[in-house]
């Protein structure tokens, strides 16, 4: 068993909130969870140390599920990260703008749609 300090996100490795939590927290281990709900579930059973949790997004607003949440925890926010999100549309090699029949996104990169520049 490790007795390594935990910090748990909502996601999969390799989330937004995985990258927030080893920038931030890179000697604790990061551990995964399906929902906020489980997050907040982790930390208050003392399964986990701490959450780092989304609270805002600069494209879509505040994140809903936390507001509901937070207030119904004995939870506090304790610190806070700024991370910069950058979406990059991804094709195969040599593939022009004009050929894209179809695109797949998070839902978080459907927000304003930008200008495709060539």
């Amino acid at each position: 068993m490790s007795d390594q300090r935990k910090v748990v996100f909502q996601g999969e490795v390799g989330a937004n909130s995985h990258m927030a939590c080893n920038a931030v927290y890179p000697e604790y281990q990061a551990i995964p969870c399906p929902t906020f709900e489980d997050c907040f579930h982790a930390i208050e059973s003392g399964d986990a140390e701490l959450g780092m949790i989304p609270i805002e997004n600069s494209v879509a607003g505040r994140v809903a599920d936390i507001h509901h949440l937070l207030p119904r925890s004995n939870l506090h926010i304790i610190g806070e990260y700024f991370m910069p999100i950058r979406f990059q549309l991804m094709g195969i090699k040599g593939t022009k703008l004009e050929e894209l029949k179809s695109v797949q996104s998070h839902i978080m990169g459907l927000g304003p749609v930008p200008k495709l520049h060539s």
